[in-house]
């Protein structure tokens, strides 16, 4: 209350302070929130990078090993049920043990016959804890005979 001399009395003033801390905190509240938010997304979107990069490293890795081995591509085939070929015994086991849900969605890899070359196909999936199901293809040509 303002008294006639201009003093303010300070009976009518309690409680203001508490009422801008408490607006305060609210506000500082909703920026810890979604500063919360955005570092969740963040972690998310990193595991799935991660789960990408090790999908495609897998994929090559296989690759080469047919490059190495040529006259062994028919031994490469899986369609991903039953037991791998011995050839990709370590590969699916890799895969399983590196990607999550592998063991449910198993990778497959084609290699068909056309004219003198192989035409292979990776396929890899996986299946982050709470996400949806991915899967990283790989498509190239191989000549079993490459110098002949």
């Amino acid at each position: 209350m303002i008294e006639k001399n201009g003093t303010v009395t300070p009976n009518k003033q309690k409680g203001v302070a508490l009422l801008e801390v408490l607006i305060a905190i609210l506000i500082i509240s909703f920026g810890i929130l979604g500063i919360i938010g955005l570092q969740a997304n963040s972690i998310a979107m990193t595991s799935d990078a991660r789960y990408r990069v090790d999908a495609g490293a897998l994929a090559d890795r296989v690759i080469a090993e047919m490059w190495v081995n040529p006259g062994n591509l028919n031994n490469y085939a899986w369609a991903g049920g039953g037991t791998p070929p011995a050839p990709l015994a370590a590969w699916v086991a890799d895969v399983q043990s590196q990607l999550p849900g592998a063991t449910t969605l198993p990778p497959t890899v084609d290699a068909v016959l056309n004219g003198t070359d192989y035409l292979v196909t990776v396929r890899v999936r996986w299946q982050p804890p709470s996400g949806t199901a991915h899967q990283h293809l790989v498509f190239t040509t191989i000549n079993p005979n490459p110098e002949g």
